[in-house]
């Protein structure tokens, strides 16, 4: 018997390195099991934050605003009111405004008459605020040649006095101005000779608007009359039956009028025309021609 290293046999060879082979493949099957539940929870943790970010953005989902209008039942006048104010809230009262603001300038500047001022400030007026058809309307009925013409009728020593009882826009919706209005105003007739004034009517417009801030103005001085490009595409004017007829204040330095006894007949004075002023009337600006730039 020979001295020595014994020679292993093939078998316990391949036993060997099969049992090497399963604790690499065990060790390497971990590896990759833990590598993988890493991943998992990497995405799971951005996935989580993504949420988080998206529902903080969010929130809150709806919130109610409670929104007061309060009316007042004589006037009509309609005001919006909030216990709490925001930027939001001060927007929409801004927006209001500007709404507002606009219609009732074209109401005073359409309705009243004054041959002094007609021509300085209410024709120019209703020119930058109306689109072709209302303006055409508007210098049809003030054209000296109407006998029905405010110039034809009171002449230059009577005027028409304005006061409007309240504004009401109409049509908007919820992220939309409105698109329309009515006002409920009050005619007076002024005297100039004397101051006194007397009822006319009242009477309700219902008029449509848009504002289109791509019109090109025919004058510089238009700008500043008419800055955001308000334009009434609709207008109609009618009697208001509802509404009382104003206070009438008698002449300066004249006697108080006796009271009226309830269902006796008033006569009202005719108005004072004037020469001048019915054989010419005031000069109306050409049809308008504003374009768009």
């Amino acid at each position: 018997m020979a001295f020595g290293k014994k020679k292993a046999s093939a078998a316990i060879d391949a036993a060997v390195n099969k049992a090497a082979n399963f604790e690499v493949t065990v060790a390497d099957l971990a590896r990759r099991s833990e590598k993988r539940a890493w991943w998992v929870a990497g995405l799971s943790l951005l996935l989580t934050l993504t949420m988080a970010g998206i529902l903080a953005y969010m929130v809150p989902l709806k919130k109610e605003v409670p929104y007061l209008v309060m009316v007042d039942p004589y006037a009509g006048i309609a005001r919006l009111a909030r216990v709490s104010g925001d930027d939001g809230f001060q927007s929409v009262i801004a927006k209001e405004a500007i709404n507002r603001a606009n219609i009732a300038s074209y109401v005073l500047a359409r309705e009243s008459y004054d041959s002094g001022l007609v021509n300085e400030r209410d024709y120019r007026t209703v020119y930058t605020m109306s689109e072709p058809d209302v303006w055409g309307a508007y210098s049809a009925s003030r054209d000296a040649r109407n006998p029905e013409s405010p110039g034809a009728m009171y002449g230059a020593r009577t005027a028409i006095r304005i006061k409007i009882s309240s504004v009401t826009p109409l049509g908007a919706k919820p992220g939309k101005p409105p698109t329309g209005a009515t006002v409920r105003y009050q005619r007076q007739l002024y005297e100039k000779s004397n101051g006194a004034t007397r009822p006319l009517d009242s009477r309700i417009v219902t008029m449509e608007f848009a504002y289109r801030p791509e019109l090109k103005m025919d004058r510089e001085d238009d700008n500043m009359v008419n800055p955001l490009r308000f334009r009434v595409t609709n207008y109609r004017s009618d009697v208001d039956s509802a509404t009382p007829a104003p206070a009438e204040f008698p002449a300066v330095g004249t006697a108080q009028p006796a009271t009226p006894v309830p269902g006796a007949t008033q006569s009202v004075p005719a108005p004072v025309q004037s020469q001048s002023q019915s054989a010419a009337g005031p000069a109306t600006p050409a049809s308008p021609t504003q374009g768009v730039n």
